[in-house]
């Protein structure tokens, strides 16, 4: 297993939401989102996350990677929601990392399986005219 290929096949398919033109800043080095300038926004930012091994004696270990997606959005304009920005955002995630024609995301073939699971984490109200969300995304390794 080669753990930096994984996340970067990951962060590639994730690029593709810029050069589709949905985010301007695309990361894997995460900033706060106060800290960003009108021009970033919106973003999305990859970290990794918690691993896991599950060991059953006499076979091989099930590995399972984790990573976060940070999207970041803002208002057009002041009579706008941020959250209908961040909707969209959380819509082309889901399509950037959708299953292939084998019914799962293999990132290429480097892992068996690369889904979102788990509580997505939105912060849309607190925020004024931003809104964020942080999205759990799991990749089970071969």
């Amino acid at each position: 297993m080669n753990r930096e290929a994984i996340f970067i096949a990951l962060f590639d398919r994730l690029t593709g939401l810029k050069t589709a033109g949905a985010v301007a800043t695309c990361d894997r080095r995460v900033k706060l989102i106060g800290d960003m300038g009108p021009g970033e926004l919106p973003a999305l930012y990859l970290a990794g996350d918690k691993s896991s091994y599950e060991q059953t004696e006499g076979a091989p270990p099930i590995r399972t990677l984790g990573a976060l997606v940070y999207l970041y959005a803002a208002n057009p304009d002041r009579h706008t929601s941020a959250g209908i920005v961040l909707n969209g955002l959380l819509d082309a995630l889901e399509a950037a990392i959708a299953p292939d024609w084998s019914g799962a995301q293999t990132l290429g073939g480097l892992v068996s399986h690369c889904w979102i699971e788990g509580a997505v984490e939105v912060f849309e109200g607190a925020l004024g005219e931003r809104a964020a969300a942080i999205v759990p995304i799991k990749m089970l390794v071969p």
